[in-house]
């Protein structure tokens, strides 16, 4: 009996990679049905308590196991973290229990993630084929993801009105570039387009990797799923994850080609400065477009004069987000500030910053706490040079700089498919870590 429970962390892990990028989907679409669309959406989160209880109880039960230094601390972590959420809300009571247990679960089953999925290696052993199985997974997904944005943007923009969107519902059905319905954006079955975007980040750079890499052979299947990959991630429109890919890219590169990097830069340098100019001279000389100004400024020519356009917004609240951490540096507990921050009732605070959104709710020692935690992990992943390892050490570059304009993990899909993948390779050992990983 004990050995059939040991194998369960690892299948949820799996099951959690596979439903989350289309829990919403389906949540909106099943309670039309059914109905309790609130036990549909924390439906997901009560599963991923009970993995979290049980693999940690399983862990600590096995000696061997429990001697882990990189799970422990992992594990200490996650335990500060929650207990500084508690102490937050009890210290302030800014919001209700249900907006604080709700901010709660959404900021710390990000560390679940990673533990249910370390100790679901730990568990069963690190075997040969796991790593890939996971990736293939991830691909299988986000393939099927990118399909049906693909079809989003030929079909008529209400149609998932007809499976129980809408804004009275908690989820937009269409989202466009400064409401112009000649601008489309694509989400597919994830929330918003820069989250969709955000989510497809870590298997782009997986192909990337398979793609690059000599031994792989089905070199057109992997191309192919790329484009089509990067094709939806142009569709989304998301500056952010524009951004991030470009960031990501050059990590990536940078990881895979660091030796040959100064040499050829220090050969090229003329020809590197020029293509800066060129790239510079062009998008300045576009700059009074009307597709420049809608898609890359998303300046809305129809507002009055002194309006604020999107990135002026972005200013405001990071200086809203930061006098508000100066006045009360430990926090005003979880819930007062973010996404679930929308249903408190003494007022919503939406910093479009990640790292402003935690300060904010519990404080300069929470933020610590959350980063020692990622630093930690991409630390791990480091270690284990895997083509997911370094995938996700170049997308935490780009998320790093994304949390900065968007609330980047609170989207169910982006923070499973990064912790999860994460907590498999750090529980991987060294060895099964570094295993050649192929697409068929």
């Amino acid at each position: 009996m004990r050995a059939k429970l040991r194998h369960i962390p690892y299948y949820g892990s799996l099951a959690l990679l596979a439903y989350m990028p289309f829990h919403i989907f389906l949540s909106q679409w099943l309670s039309t049905f059914t109905g309790g669309l609130e036990a549909w959406k924390i439906g997901k989160d009560i599963l991923t308590i009970g993995l979290l209880l049980l693999s940690v109880g399983l862990v600590l039960a096995d000696k061997k196991l429990r001697q882990n230094r990189v799970y422990l601390t992992l594990l200490g972590l996650t335990i500060a973290y929650g207990v500084i959420h508690g102490a937050m809300y009890v210290l302030n009571k800014d919001t209700t229990f249900d907006i604080a247990r709700l901010a709660s679960a959404y900021n710390n089953r990000l560390l679940w993630y990673a533990l249910i999925a370390m100790a679901s290696v730990m568990l069963v052993g690190a075997k040969k084929g796991q790593l890939q199985t996971a990736l293939k997974l991830v691909i299988a997904v986000s393939t099927l993801v990118c399909v049906l944005g693909l079809l989003q943007w030929f079909l008529p923009k209400d149609i998932l009105t007809h499976v129980g969107y809408g804004v009275e519902r908690g989820v937009r059905a269409s989202f466009f570039i400064n409401e112009e319905v000649r601008f489309p954006r694509v989400m597919s079955t994830i929330r918003d387009p820069n989250s969709l975007g955000a989510f497809l980040l870590v298997p782009i750079f997986m192909l990337v990797q398979l793609w690059t890499d000599k031994q792989q052979r089905r070199k057109m299947l992997v191309g192919g799923l790329l484009l089509l990959h990067g094709l939806i991630l142009l569709l989304t429109f998301s500056r952010a994850a524009w951004g991030g890919a470009i960031i990501g890219l050059g990590g990536l590169f940078f990881m895979s080609h660091r030796e040959k990097i100064l040499p050829t830069a220090k050969r090229y340098w003329s020809l590197l400065v020029g293509a800066i100019v060129v790239i510079c001279f062009v998008g300045y000389s576009l700059r009074d477009t009307q597709f420049v100004r809608s898609v890359v400024f998303r300046i809305d020519d129809k507002n009055a004069a002194n309006s604020l356009d999107s990135d002026a917004y972005h200013v405001y609240f990071i200086q809203e987000g930061l006098d508000s951490v100066a006045k009360k540096p430990l926090g005003y507990g979880p819930g007062t500030a973010g996404i679930v921050s929308i249903q408190n009732k003494n007022g919503s605070f939406l910093t479009e910053n990640y790292y402003l959104q935690l300060a904010h709710e519990v404080g300069i020692v929470g933020l610590l706490i959350f980063a020692t935690a990622w630093g930690y992990v991409v630390k791990q992943l480091v270690k284990r040079r895997s083509v997911m390892g370094i995938a996700l050490v170049a997308s935490a570059g780009a998320y790093a700089i994304m949390a900065l304009v968007m609330h980047l993990w609170v989207n169910e899909a982006v923070a499973a498919q990064w912790w999860l993948l994460a907590g498999l390779i750090v529980g991987s050992s060294k060895n099964k870590a570094t295993e050649s990983v192929k697409i068929g």
